[in-house]
């Protein structure tokens, strides 16, 4: 099977989400106007410096938020805003798993399919995006009514009713992960043997083993790490343990936008089939993809005649 590459290269609309990562972390690394604006200077002369050099988003945006962490001494800055999003999506489960309980078999998997997708809203890192913790019951019965723009759900059900092996479940949000729950059950009725990879060190609000810890989520997979101080996979900073997780898993499944850019190159080293679930926010990443803003995607990758 051929593996082709998914790019997201740097234009200059890129810059509108590293600005508006900029506005909402700035003020937790520093609450002095004097230290915003050292650490703003700073900033803006990397993003100049990156765009000089032509680096990938991913690649820009990882090195300047690891700086910025590093020079203010914070390692975790979105802490706070990773329990309150946690705390609203625990708040949230129930009304959604009673709706998930009304379906069985493929219906089942969508409605789980559309929790997942809902949860990834609980995004602080994408311009003209601002997620409402209060509303994610809302949007997930909003998914669930609508469907999928990009639909493979059937050729995922497909796979998980086939034959039955190791997956691996790729994290993304803190918060986003407690709706990634009854996804993960119906895994584990599947008979599927489940590792659930999360960030190996904060990065904005990505999900780390603390984030998961205490949760049903422990419960119901090996939880482990991608080695990475990176949002996404990206293959020069993942670990050896994690390359070799994708090496034995049979499916992926990778969670929001991040893993898009980066789980593609890995894809071209270790042919593993991967099912990629996000909600469109970025308009770059969802054109590059065939997708339109604010539409919900479940597209694998590559397709079956690549």
């Amino acid at each position: 099977m051929k593996r082709s590459r998914i790019e997201v290269p740097l234009i200059p609309e890129c810059s509108a989400c590293i600005i508006n990562s900029l506005m909402i972390m700035i003020p937790m690394l520093s609450d002095d106007k004097e230290g915003q604006f050292e650490i703003y200077t700073f900033a803006l002369r990397r993003l100049e410096q990156g765009y000089r050099e032509r680096k990938d988003p991913l690649t820009l945006s990882v090195e300047l938020y690891r700086e910025l962490y590093t020079r203010a001494g914070n390692d975790d800055p979105y802490k706070d805003i990773k329990k309150k999003s946690n705390a609203a999506a625990l708040r949230a489960l129930p009304a959604v798993e009673e709706t998930i309980s009304k379906y069985s078999g493929y219906d089942r998997l969508r409605a789980c399919l559309a929790a997942a997708i809902a949860g990834n809203v609980i995004d602080f890192n994408t311009a003209g995006h601002e997620p409402d913790l209060e509303k994610l019951g809302a949007t997930f019965h909003s998914i669930l009514d609508e469907g999928f723009a990009i639909d493979d759900s059937g050729a995922l059900w497909e796979r998980l009713m086939s034959e039955k092996g190791r997956i691996s479940v790729l994290a993304d949000n803190a918060g986003e992960t407690i709706f990634d729950i009854p996804f993960l059950r119906l895994l584990n009725d599947l008979d599927w043997t489940v590792t659930y990879i999360v960030k190996g060190k904060a990065m904005i609000n990505d999900a780390t083993r603390e984030d998961v810890s205490g949760t049903e989520i422990e419960n119901l997979a090996r939880v482990i790490t991608t080695g990475a101080w990176a949002h996404g996979v990206p293959l020069k900073w993942v670990s050896e343990e994690f390359l070799e997780e994708i090496r034995n898993s049979d499916l992926v499944i990778s969670k929001g936008q991040a893993n898009i850019e980066s789980l593609p190159e890995i894809q071209e080293k270790i042919p593993v089939q991967a099912f990629y679930l996000t909600r469109a926010k970025c308009p770059h990443i969802s054109k590059v993809i065939g997708a339109k803003k604010g539409d919900s995607v479940v597209m694998q990758w590559p397709k079956p005649s690549e």
